[in-house]
């Protein structure tokens, strides 16, 4: 009966499972941020890498904005800012990729172009595995998600503009899991 049922789970669900089952730790994240930094941590941090000129403030004072040097096309504005649970404690990153010169007309810099784009970056920033394709009725655009131990980071476009990514710790997500 037990494994008729595990057949029944998703490509999601067994990766979650034997990436949390290993027990492998990953809370390092990009510019020294961490899983379970305090807010004020991560403001600290923000402000010590704005002062060396690495990050700005970004739209609307909602995210922080690092430009990616891109060669082949346009530059990228990667936008991020801290998830943080109740007791102030950073438990993922919510990001945005755009191209900086686009403008409806130029296909080549849509959403559904940047996303592999971004997947790369977050692959060269995060090792590991490879991201997988996500399908779930509920899912209304493609996604992907990337998961190594306790991170797991999930890619999709949010607009003709933008990518939206989410990057999770899992032990917050399903603590049952731990």
């Amino acid at each position: 009966m037990m494994a008729g049922l595990q057949s029944c789970q998703s490509t999601y669900d067994k990766t979650v499972k034997n990436e949390m089952a290993h027990g492998e730790r990953h809370d390092i994240l990009k510019f020294d941020l961490s899983f379970g930094d305090t807010k004020k941590e991560f403001f600290a941090k923000c402000w010590e890498l704005n002062k060396k000129g690495l990050i700005t403030q970004g739209p609307k004072n909602q995210y922080v904005a690092y430009e990616l040097k891109n060669d082949s096309t346009q530059n990228i504005t990667h936008l991020f800012y801290g998830i943080f649970d109740d007791n102030q404690k950073m438990v993922g990153l919510d990001m945005e990729f755009a191209y900086d010169g686009w403008s409806p007309w130029t296909p080549e810099l849509q959403s559904d172009k940047l996303m592999f784009v971004a997947m790369d970056t977050l692959k060269s920033w995060y090792p590991g595995n490879d991201f997988f394709k996500v399908t779930n009725e509920k899912l209304n655009k493609d996604t992907y998600v990337k998961i190594d131990g306790n991170r797991q980071i999930i890619v999709q476009t949010a607009t003709d503009k933008d990518v939206k990514v989410t990057l999770e710790d899992l032990r917050h997500k399903f603590p049952k899991l731990k």
